[in-house]
């Protein structure tokens, strides 16, 4: 029997830290309103402000990667047939793209509060199921690390916005 793997592996946290980036940079930029011809001359004359589009950059990045969660589920259920002919695990790995996308439809205020609720819940069903072993170890571990990154990003988000 091969030894459980405990630790990230570096591709998957170098790769994972870096899709915080724009979770970071965007919650920033929530924070910083300046007219967008101002900010950004010669490109394309929005009627926004760096602050509106940023906004919007943070909600659309966080239903982005909330639906990807719920694909990563589905992907592990593929090989398992005996979990791959049952509800509930399929349900479960649409749920995140259901509260995702009606997520958009909302102000930002109710948006980033429903995002960073999917991500929690996402982050207790990883939890879960690493505990019954349908996880590795170390995805468990990254997605704690990632998940807070997302969260934080977006409960800066939306004190920015109120």
């Amino acid at each position: 029997m091969a030894a459980v793997q405990q630790s990230i592996p570096t591709p998957a946290l170098v790769l994972g830290l870096g899709g915080l980036i724009p979770f970071v940079a965007t919650a920033v930029l929530v924070w910083w309103s300046l007219p967008i011809g101002e900010w950004l001359p010669g490109w394309i004359v929005l009627e926004r402000s760096t602050s509106q589009l940023a906004t919007l950059a943070l909600g659309v990045y966080g239903a982005v990667i909330l639906s990807f969660l719920g694909g990563v589920r589905w992907g592990n259920i593929l090989f398992d047939h005996a979990r791959l002919h049952q509800w509930l695990p399929l349900i479960l790995s649409v749920v995140p793209s259901l509260i995702a996308w009606p997520a958009l439809l909302l102000t930002p205020t109710p948006m980033f509060a429903l995002l960073a609720a999917g991500f929690t819940l996402q982050y207790a069903l990883d939890v879960a199921a690493g505990k019954r072993g349908e996880l590795p170890v170390w995805f468990v571990r990254l997605r704690l690390i990632l998940t807070s990154g997302a969260i934080t990003s977006l409960m800066i988000g939306l004190l920015g916005t109120v």
